[in-house]
């Protein structure tokens, strides 16, 4: 898969652009060997009314928590930031 590209902030606290959103649904769910059990996401680019009970929001804290090793997931994607990054390392690895 190639790489993801965001052009603003999603997740908890995060702009939330609907393609944004969705490229981070596709990314996940792409990896989601890494992020045992969840389930496959629905690509809507929507994260519903309360973004903290999404299940995009739990994927991106999961993936922080075994992936990125945070020890605190904030369920943020930045572009370019460490969680960003990391999605891109897994699916270029991924496509090999």
């Amino acid at each position: 898969m190639p790489a993801m590209k965001l052009i603003q902030s999603v997740g908890i606290g995060g702009v939330n652009k609907p393609d944004d959103v969705k490229a981070v649904q596709t990314a996940l769910n792409s990896l989601l060997s890494l992020i045992v059990p969840t389930r496959k996401l629905t690509v809507d680019g929507r994260l519903g009314s309360r973004p903290e009970n999404s299940k995009t929001v739990a994927a991106i804290k999961l993936f922080q928590s075994k992936v990125v090793n945070m020890v605190r997931p904030d369920g943020k994607i930045d572009p370019n930031g460490r969680t960003h990054r990391k999605i891109n390392e897994k699916l270029a690895s991924a496509a090999v």
